[in-house]
């Protein structure tokens, strides 16, 4: 069953895929987010979040700057009208690390939606010696990866004014300890995302996770006049679980079930459908491809079992994606404030670049608003399939295309995989 609902999906994402063509700005300003949105996202907000989260010190974990804008966010969160849980933990190089946790809570207790960026930064020298610390290398990681927060921080609240209960349990996960600590490191990164996905409960199914590292640079901006770089615009990447080859993921350990496989056609064909057909972006600058690195926090999402995607803009170096005008600031003193305005080519334009991630989180969650007060499509809220199974509306979306909407898949009975925390991320592979 679960080879021919892939076959099904993949035709259907190959036929989304080539009824949509590059779109002309106009076009695209013109399809409308639904009215009932009140408030609608704002990248204008996103970028007070940003310019109030970055305040010019290092986040390095276990400092103080890393402790004060963690509770900066904690405080940000908790006027919103959120309850914030602190989850502390410790490692051999983190003797005080903490995520924070806010919850929405939705119909469903036991199915959650996570999104989550990370709030520490880490400086140190770029390729061939990447990961070089040294004193003076300091880094107020703006873009890598203060971006996803203040987006994160945006979506909680518009979600929280919003007034609706969700089907799924939402959490906003700010996570400490993404960054490897560089090559004198004893351990790899990734440990605060890993400490959330082990304390998941048993009897709880993470739905879908969406992982929020470095945007903003991305579609529809115009890349900066850079001497290798030749795309008309940067791009914007989902790279989300992979339909075709998990080999990254099984050799570290997962445990493939056809089940996953099955959440990553949907996730994908989820994606496809919001950016591509109800938003109109174009498929040639807003891609959603298979992830087959995993190399940011959804890694261990993904090894748990959890259908993930990460958003993220221009980030790597010329040689990934065959992507001329990767030219990355991560990990470097340039990460400012003032230079990622500049690569922008201002503050509206980053502004702009928020949005167009911003507009598609705000549709997916409004779609889960949907389900449980009758806001949107009928087949949405009719036919999602909180048992685990493949509900009628899911078999529309499949069969006829032309008509249907994507349901968020419900919660799975037994929880998938058994992820183990010496199962760390590749140093060299950490963003």
């Amino acid at each position: 069953m679960g080879r021919a609902v892939g076959a099904l999906a993949a035709c259907l994402l190959l036929l989304s895929s080539s009824m949509v063509g590059s779109l002309s700005m106009n076009d695209v300003e013109a399809k409308a987010m639904p009215e009932e949105m009140d408030p609608k996202p704002s990248g204008a907000r996103a970028y007070d979040n940003l310019a109030n989260f970055v305040d010019g010190s290092y986040r390095q974990i276990d400092s103080d700057a890393n402790k004060d804008r963690r509770a900066w966010i904690k405080s940000e969160l908790e006027l919103m009208g959120y309850e914030v849980e602190e989850q502390s933990f410790t490692t051999d190089e983190c003797n005080d690390c903490m995520n924070i946790v806010a919850t929405l809570p939705g119909k469903m207790e036991d199915s959650w939606v996570v999104v989550g960026a990370h709030h520490d930064a880490i400086c140190y020298s770029p390729p061939p010696l990447i990961g070089q610390t040294y004193p003076t290398c300091r880094s107020q990681g703006a873009y890598d990866d203060a971006t996803g927060v203040a987006n994160l921080l945006e979506l909680a609240e518009i979600m929280m004014k919003w007034g609706h209960t969700p089907e799924h349990t939402w959490k906003f996960g700010f996570w400490d300890y993404e960054e490897w600590q560089g090559s004198s490191s004893s351990e790899g990164g990734g440990k605060g995302s890993l400490h959330f996905v082990e304390s998941v409960p048993e009897d709880v199914d993470v739905a879908t996770y969406i992982n929020l590292d470095m945007f903003g640079l991305n579609w529809p901006l115009t890349p900066p006049n850079l001497p290798t770089c030749s795309e008309d615009y940067f791009t914007l990447y989902l790279f989300a679980s992979p339909i075709e080859d998990w080999s990254y993921y099984t050799e570290r350990g997962l445990e493939l079930t056809d089940e996953m496989r099955e959440d990553a056609i949907r996730l994908q064909a989820q994606l496809v459908e919001i950016l591509h057909e109800q938003l109109g972006y174009p498929v040639e600058w807003v891609r959603v491809i298979d992830d087959t690195k995993g190399n940011s926090d959804h890694f261990n999402f993904i090894q748990a079992g959890y259908a993930s995607v990460w958003i993220r803009g221009m980030h790597e170096y010329i040689i990934e994606e065959g992507d001329t005008c990767e030219q990355t600031i991560k990990h470097t003193q340039t990460d400012t404030l003032l230079i990622l305005r500049t690569y922008a080519g201002g503050r509206e334009e980053l502004e702009n670049g928020f949005q167009t991630a911003l507009d598609a989180l705000a549709l997916f969650a409004w779609w889960d608003m949907n389900v449980s007060h009758g806001l949107g499509p009928s087949q949405y809220s009719e036919h999602s399939s909180p048992a685990g199974g493949i509900g009628l509306g899911w078999m529309l979306l499949l069969l006829v295309p032309i008509i249907a909407v994507p349901v968020v898949w419900g919660s799975r009975i037994e929880k998938p995989g058994v992820f183990h925390s010496e199962q760390v991320l590749d140093a060299e592979l950490l963003d």
